[in-house]
């Protein structure tokens, strides 16, 4: 993964019961892993690979929840479900609850009103535990490549565990019946069907890493492997209790070397976990072994030492607060200093210990939660409703998106009326009059992440692990018993004009089939492997005659230059071989207030600043797709289409880019344009194209009103 596309790292979490004192070294491994994650997310120099704390977690957890089932499984022949969860409600629930309860407040209080309903999406996967899917289905949708950081993100991986857990005593009693039955030894059955399970994931691991490092980051499957190896050595407890103790000691400091060397040689370019997330869970699986043949030994001393004891009786709260805490301190003070960072993050250690007085233990160490498992299921539930119900809240109030441009002329307020019957249209003479303030802006600025294009919209465009084009019945747009068909080729910034497209070839008589992927234009070289075998194959497709087009559309974003020109030719010829006609739409740039913090959305600082939207003005910038369009349409002396004008009109008379023309919002995620505003370009482009000699409609002809989506499929 990329530095900045590295989610934020998070901690197993049970600080679990066992029989006799807590191990002193497996408490100073938890403040060892915490002060890992916080490090990192700090910013501290020298901790690039802090994320891997949560690795250090999941083998601790691992072994800690199977030392419980395993002794109830041989003690009493059984394992009980509910006694499981309660156990599990009475420890996890209070502080995980309050802590979303705290997030959601604050979130309501300081963010934008559109990342609202995010949040509130996000705390109700967390509550129910598979925020990790999310997660994981995000890092392949490419329209939320530039999102800001969840501030629940970090609630990931205790959906992990959570899901473990579902799964591991279920089979342990699996196991337990099996070897009842067939007369088998339990604990070595057990060892064997745990061994498979471990090596399966670790070989999907390093598999599934190395195709999608970004949904393999918060996969279950890709990291039960990891709680699997701290379960393997509560089943391989008396074989190591018979180690020698220089051999213990020796494995301890090399484990804690290899955790070490996590923190400094990994990085946000490791691909995770794969694998490189070897080092940092051999290295513990070293240490908590070790500590199974000599529990005294020097380096269990040095973790146990008082301190490391005080912080991993705190990890679970600390980690719980540190990372809202900083998510805050990030919305506020988006400039803040590594010093007060660290501040914020010892402040978290204090909020960490009011709630294990306060919250945790209070409920953890009940007489009358521990007598009774249904009054701790009952109030685990109670829990778990009260974040859900107020994350509901946020989403269920949310501003909704409006379909319609609601008599907003978006574009159209631009163009001369006069020159619309012309071959070359021409700006009003008073622009600053289409891009003033407006009463009510299309869409509402909170809505605008979710104001996209046609195509996206149904689900026509492949995620970045796609390497199949669409069905060829399906994501067929305009008129269906068109004569001519068009293919609409290319990454995201040729998806955006869809709808645009859809209803020019309404007009002309065009069937429209839509073949965009994610940040992936018409090449194959310089992309994802992913990418390039998409390409190759919908090349194929398109040059054979049963589909291929009589017109190719396509466009690019960010990325791409001028030396893959040959590329995209060459994917190019099989439809140019067949007659196919192509045009190249120039890319689109994006916006970045100029009167706001860099990390201000130009929606965002509409939605703020409506009666005085100066601050959320922008200076031009390149459109960077355009550096291997350009070339591209000379090359093949196609159509090439620039809407650049009508997108940021006359910047050097008014001063900049508008966030808003003729009452519609330009700009959504990144360089893209919304999908209101497109569908107000719809006439421009038909005119544009109509000159291109691309389309026959007379120009006195082309429909002026405002494009209408066919309802959402």
């Amino acid at each position: 993964m990329t530095a900045t596309a590295l989610p934020p790292a998070g901690p197993a979490t049970a600080r679990a019961r066992t029989k006799g004192p807590l191990r002193g070294d497996i408490e100073g491994l938890r403040a060892v892993a915490v002060l890992m994650v916080l490090a990192y997310h700090v910013g501290l120099p020298g901790s690039s690979g802090g994320f891997a704390g949560v690795d250090v977690f999941f083998v601790i957890s691992g072994y800690l929840i199977t030392s419980q089932l395993v002794r109830e499984a041989t003690q009493e022949g059984r394992v009980s479900i509910p006694r499981f969860y309660a156990r599990r409600a009475r420890r996890l629930l209070p502080a995980a609850t309050v802590v979303l309860v705290s997030t959601t407040l604050a979130g309501l209080l300081v963010l934008p009103r559109g990342r609202q309903t995010e949040l509130g999406t996000e705390v109700l996967a967390a509550t129910g535990y598979v925020v990790n899917w999310l997660f994981a289905s995000r890092e392949v949708d490419y329209l939320a490549e530039d999102a800001d950081p969840s501030w629940v993100q970090h609630y990931w991986s205790l959906s992990v565990e959570e899901q473990f857990y579902v799964v591991w005593p279920l089979l342990i009693i699996l196991v337990l019946w099996l070897a009842t039955k067939l007369r088998l030894r339990f604990l070595r059955l057990l060892t064997v069907v745990l061994a498979g399970l471990v090596a399966a994931s670790l070989v999907w691991s390093v598999v599934h890493t190395a195709d999608s490092p970004g949904t393999a980051y918060f996969s279950t499957l890709t990291r039960a492997w990891q709680l699997g190896a701290g379960a393997l050595l509560v089943l391989l407890t008396p074989a190591l209790a018979r180690v020698r103790r220089p051999v213990a000691a020796g494995a301890a400091w090399g484990g804690l070397a290899l955790v070490a060397a996590t923190l400094v040689v990994v990085d946000g370019g490791t691909a995770w976990p794969g694998s490189a997330a070897l080092l940092p869970t051999v290295g513990t699986a070293a240490v908590i072994a070790a500590g199974i043949a000599w529990a005294d030994s020097p380096p269990a001393r040095l973790l146990g030492v008082a301190p490391m004891r005080f912080l991993g009786g705190l990890s679970y709260g600390l980690y719980l607060w540190h990372w809202p805490a900083l998510s805050l301190l990030a919305e506020v003070r988006p400039d803040a200093s590594l010093p007060v960072r660290v501040v914020v993050a010892l402040g978290s250690v204090v909020l960490a210990w009011l709630t294990l007085r306060l919250v945790e233990d209070p409920v953890r160490f009940s007489p009358l939660l521990a007598r009774d498992q249904r009054r701790t299921l009952t109030l685990g539930a109670v829990a778990m409703a009260t974040s859900g119900a107020l994350a509901l809240a946020l989403v269920v109030t949310a501003p909704r998106l409006e379909t319609t441009l609601d008599g907003a002329d978006g574009a159209v307020a631009l163009v001369d009326p006069a020159s619309r019957a012309s071959e070359e249209l021409r700006m009003r003479s008073d622009p600053a009059a289409a891009v003033g303030p407006v009463d009510q802006l299309v869409p509402d600025p909170a809505t605008v992440e979710e104001d996209l294009s046609l195509a996206y919209r149904d689900g026509c465009q492949v995620n970045v692990e796609g390497t199949e084009p669409t069905p060829v019945d399906e994501c067929w747009y305009g008129d269906p018993d068109g004569d001519t068909t068009v293919a609409l080729v290319g990454d995201s910034k040729a998806e955006q004009w869809s709808s645009a497209l859809h209803a020019v070839a309404l007009q002309e008589g065009w069937r429209l089939k839509a073949y965009t992927k994610s940040a992936c234009a018409f090449v194959d070289e310089g992309r994802s492997e992913s990418c390039h075998a998409y390409n190759r194959e919908l090349s194929t497709h398109l040059g054979e005659p049963e589909h291929a087009p009589d017109i190719v559309v396509t466009s690019a974003g960010a990325g791409y230059d001028a030396e893959m020109v040959d590329s995209a030719v060459g994917l190019l010829r099989p439809a140019l071989d067949a007659g196919a006609e192509v045009v190249v739409l120039a890319d689109t740039s994006g916006q970045r207030p100029r009167g706001m913090g860099e990390d201000v959305t130009v929606y965002e600082c509409l939605d703020v600043h409506r009666d005085d939207p100066a601050p959320c003005w922008s200076e031009p910038r390149e459109a960077p797709g355009d550096k291997l369009l350009a070339p591209l349409a000379e090359r093949l002396d196609a159509s090439f289409v620039d809407l650049d004008p009508w997108i940021c009109p006359d910047p050097d008379e008014l001063g900049g880019c508008a966030p808003a023309v003729g009452g519609v919002i330009v700009n959504r995620q990144g360089s893209h344009l919304t999908g209101s505003y497109v569908r107000s370009l719809t006439p421009v482009l038909h005119h544009a194209l109509v000159v291109a000699g691309v389309a026959s409609t007379p120009l006195d002809q082309i429909g002026w009103a405002p494009a209408v989506d066919p309802q959402r499929r």
